[in-house]
């Protein structure tokens, strides 16, 4: 990331007890609302992440952790972070890092579900990954990469936390009084917006988002109407994803 918010260092103490709780798959004096999760594959490491000032722990995991940039991906509603795994996969085929978490009530992370919260979770789980990779002497360019909900949310935290790049996809202009709209405005880091040309109201979000927008993002559509992460299914799934990519690539170095 080019610049650590102080409340990342804030929270990097208790981020960090959980890390090594995760990181080791758990113990027995391990909070009980951070059981250990079953990654999809065995080279998938489960994590809990803690938000910062409260009991709420997330669940998620991370994909290709020995690659040197990181990718958050957060999920869209009603979908929980399961969606983006072929996608997981596919960016540490290409020599990425992937984290994939489920907002609190979504998923397999507990609490009930609190809209006025997704910036905090998602601020949580960066959080979680600088605090890990400064335990272990090192430090990555960090994408944010979310999917309608969660394309909103990453707008709103890239406006305070910094990433390298955000990516959102199908992302409404305002979610539940998270307001991209508003916050689009602070982003400095590079940005893409993607919608389908018939998903009506991610067209015209995707048009105020341009229009509020301090400096020039990129924008791309594509035909059909698919919505969020069903971008990757349908028959623009392929374009979809390479120009993705694409975005990752031109911006990573």
């Amino acid at each position: 990331m080019k610049r650590i918010p102080a409340l990342i260092f804030g929270a990097a103490l208790a981020v960090l007890v959980v890390v090594m709780a995760s990181s080791c798959g758990g113990s027995s004096d391990t909070p009980a609302n951070s059981v250990t999760l079953i990654p999809p594959d065995a080279d998938v490491l489960s994590v809990g992440i803690v938000v910062q000032g409260e009991t709420q722990v997330l669940k998620g995991w991370l994909y290709g952790d020995e690659n040197d940039v990181l990718v958050i991906l957060s999920h869209m509603r009603p979908n929980d972070q399961t969606a983006w795994e072929p996608f997981a996969k596919e960016l540490v085929e290409n020599g990425y890092a992937a984290l994939t978490f489920d907002f609190r009530g979504y998923g397999i992370s507990p609490g009930d579900k609190d809209f006025d919260k997704l910036d905090e979770d998602l601020t949580a789980a960066i959080s979680y990954m600088v605090a890990r990779d400064v335990a272990r002497g090192a430090s990555r360019p960090v994408f944010l990469v979310g999917a309608s909900m969660g394309g909103t949310t990453a707008l709103v935290v890239a406006s305070e936390e910094f990433p390298d790049g955000v990516v959102a996809i199908s992302a409404p202009s305002e979610f539940q009084g998270q307001d991209a709209k508003e916050a689009i405005w602070l982003v400095t880091a590079p940005t893409l917006l993607i919608a389908a040309e018939e998903d009506t109201a991610a067209m015209v979000s995707l048009e105020e988002l341009v229009s509020s927008a301090s400096q020039s993002v990129s924008s791309q559509t594509f035909a059909g109407g698919e919505h969020g992460t069903a971008l990757f299914e349908g028959e623009q799934a392929s374009a979809v994803r390479e120009e993705v990519l694409r975005f990752l690539d031109q911006h990573a170095n």
